[in-house]
């Protein structure tokens, strides 16, 4: 390994390769201060943070169990309004329609959805995208183009 005062970009260091996953010799890209930030593996041409080669691993600590949570969270007022314009619009529904993406919808529709339940078409995003209201949240869908 070159002296850390000799070094400038362009020199030749060694480094272990993310990319290889063996120790290589790279070219510095970019150093902070006297010291190394980035290299380019000379194998692979990977551009990574300079790992010394001579570096002693350091085990990963055993994550810490999360606290069990005692209840459900409270509902926050978004999502109890949410829930309150989703009764209203679909509780005035007929009829639905089942969603398939190469079906066609328009705002108003109210759709089946064989995993979120019954929504509510609210706006026509895309050629092929619409935002639907469901009683938890509201959803991007793809559709046929309009």
């Amino acid at each position: 390994m070159t002296s850390t005062s000799a070094l400038q970009a362009g020199s030749s260091v060694e480094s272990l390769c993310k990319k290889c996953k063996t120790v290589t010799d790279h070219h510095v890209v970019a150093l902070v201060g006297d010291k190394i930030a980035k290299v380019q593996c000379k194998v692979c041409n990977a551009r990574h943070a300079y790992q010394s080669p001579h570096a002693e691993k350091t085990p990963k600590q055993p994550a810490t169990p999360k606290k069990a949570r005692s209840a459900a969270p409270a509902k926050s007022a978004r999502s109890t309004a949410l829930t309150e314009q989703w009764e209203k619009m679909v509780s005035q529904a007929t009829s639905c329609l089942p969603y398939a993406m190469d079906a066609r919808f328009q705002v108003g529709d109210i759709l089946e959805h064989p995993i979120f339940g019954r929504g509510y078409v609210q706006k026509c995003l895309r050629p092929n995208t619409v935002e639907v209201l469901f009683a938890d949240q509201i959803r991007l869908l793809r559709c046929a183009a309009f």
